[in-house]
């Protein structure tokens, strides 16, 4: 019989009660998870889980060597992207030192639900899933070996995200927090900018950016005031050259994000709009506002400026005065990341096409510093790149703005400088982007002016086209100018249709000058 001295009698029982508690607390959370997947199997047929794991990922390297453990990750998702949950088990390595043991922990995150019941994203299978599909019960295993799960129907990574969401990245940004203007806006700091003889008072922030583009002069506008306690509104600007602005909580008056409104063009070859944990109870003003997570009635959609205009064209009429029925010149984009993913389809057949040399022109090149990096990695990702280089390069940009319908397909995001710069030429834009809120959507009557299709019906584009009549397109055109003068034409007069969509929102009434623009 061994016997110990009390003291160490204490440790080896505590060291027994705790390694207990670590055994009891792995039961569990393997027991949660089989519970999750045996009751979304049952209960919603609709859905299935995909197990995988790992050794570390970036995200525990700083863990991997702490205390010298290895974590092993299981990770459990279901496959429509609502929920997924992180399992991190820690080797066991003898220590002396109890209080360096590190316990097993469960981290589960899940997104609000969608109507949509179907996990498939192909239109390959079907509506309900079979659960004896061989391509199904491949999404339901668990595998010790890969990280990443991947379908026989799949031919590029797999996104996160919902099924409608994979290979679009604009589908799926992250969720906003919840605001409207009873919940999340203060309108007493506005008491005394609602009368006749005071504008909406707003105070800009020099950091993280001082103000930008078409917003660059607030400073010197009627709006601007020094006095924050004296503004209604408080503008932030985020977009920077650094990665990694600072968070706006350090800003002076953030009080939570209370009447602020962060403003950002994302124009980059990544998107740099406002991160989801940076808004608080801010509105939002940026020109990739999306459908999915846009809060009717809080945040505004702006359009980016267009870097040239061509009004010497306006005066044409549609089709005969015309040289082109619909136009196009600009980049394509190679390859599923650094934002490009869902400006790939600038690539496909649907859209180059529409090329036929004659009234329709699609002119297309690969010739950018981030395309070709790819090309050098992956040859097979520049197929095409020569012949479409070659037409690109016979067509200059001027010329085919001479044209009846300019195409607007969506960049690195869904708006575009293209935008602005069709409508100054007087012709129709045709836009192609999926989950896009138009700018100034409150204030503008966009179905009365362009046409819009989404990526997945470019095939459609110019049957559609075609089929409308001369009187259709003279409307439509008529439409499109008293847009592009009463709220684009300029830098002056796009900060006054940021500034009159600010009232209409925050105040209750757009400028008196509104009602001008109305269209027959």
């Amino acid at each position: 019989m061994l016997f110990f001295p009390k003291h160490q009698l204490h440790n080896v029982l505590s060291e027994m009660a705790k390694e207990r508690i670590r055994i009891l607390l792995l039961f569990a959370v393997l027991g949660l998870v089989i519970f999750c997947c045996i009751t979304t199997l049952h209960y919603a047929p609709g859905f299935s889980w995909t197990c995988t794991s790992s050794m570390t990922t970036p995200s525990q390297a700083s863990s991997r060597n702490v205390l010298g453990k290895r974590p092993q990750i299981l990770s459990v998702s279901d496959s429509s992207g609502r929920c997924n949950c992180s399992i991190v088990l820690y080797s066991s390595i003898p220590s002396r030192d109890s209080s360096h043991e590190v316990e097993p922990s469960l981290n589960c995150s899940c997104i609000q639900a969608t109507d949509h019941t179907s996990i498939l994203n192909h239109s390959n299978r079907p509506a309900k899933v079979d659960m004896q599909d061989p391509s199904i019960k491949e999404e339901l295993k668990c595998s010790s070996e890969d990280t990443v799960v991947k379908t026989k129907h799949e031919s590029h990574p797999a996104a996160a995200g919902p099924w409608y969401a994979q290979g679009k990245a604009w589908h799926y940004p992250a969720t906003l927090p919840r605001c409207s203007m009873d919940a999340c806006f203060n309108y007493s700091r506005c008491e005394n900018n609602a009368g006749a003889d005071h504008d909406l008072l707003i105070y800009s922030y020099d950091s993280p950016s001082s103000p930008v583009r078409y917003f660059s002069r607030i400073n010197e506008s009627k709006w601007h005031t020094n006095d924050p306690q004296a503004a209604c509104i408080f503008f932030v600007f985020v977009d920077t050259t650094y990665p990694w602005p600072p968070h706006p909580s350090s800003l002076p008056h953030w009080n939570g994000g209370l009447n602020h409104v962060i403003i950002s063009f994302a124009d980059k070859w990544t998107q740099w709009g406002p991160h989801t944990d940076a808004t608080g109870f801010a509105s939002i003003m940026a020109s990739d506002i999306h459908e999915t997570t846009y809060r009717a009635g809080f945040d505004i959609s702006i359009p980016l400026p267009g870097k040239h205009h061509f009004r010497e064209l306006q005066e044409l009429k549609p089709l005969e005065e015309r040289k082109y029925f619909a136009a196009f010149r600009g980049l394509r984009y190679l390859g599923f990341d650094n934002g490009s993913e869902a400006a790939i389809f600038r690539s496909f057949d649907s859209f180059r096409n529409m090329h036929n040399g004659k009234d329709v022109i699609v002119a297309t090149s690969c010739n950018h510093a981030v395309n070709n990096m790819k090309r050098e990695k992956d040859p097979i990702l520049g197929i095409h790149c020569d012949e479409d280089d070659a037409l690109h390069a016979n067509y200059s940009f001027t010329d085919l703005m001479n044209t009846t319908f300019g195409l607007v397909p969506a960049g690195v995001s869904p708006s575009s400088y293209r935008f602005i710069e069709v409508l100054s030429a007087g012709a129709i834009p045709v836009l192609i982007a999926d989950n896009y809120v138009k700018p100034f959507d409150t204030l503008i009557h966009w179905h009365r002016c362009l046409i819009q299709f989404p990526t997945s019906q470019m095939h459609r584009i110019l049957p559609v086209l075609r089929a409308l009549t001369k009187d259709e397109l003279v409307r439509r055109q008529r439409n499109c100018l008293r847009i592009y003068h009463g709220f684009l034409r300029d830098d002056d007069a796009l900060l006054q249709s940021a500034i009159r969509a600010l009232k209409a929102r925050f105040l209750g009434a757009a400028s008196p000058k509104f009602n001008d623009f109305f269209f027959i």
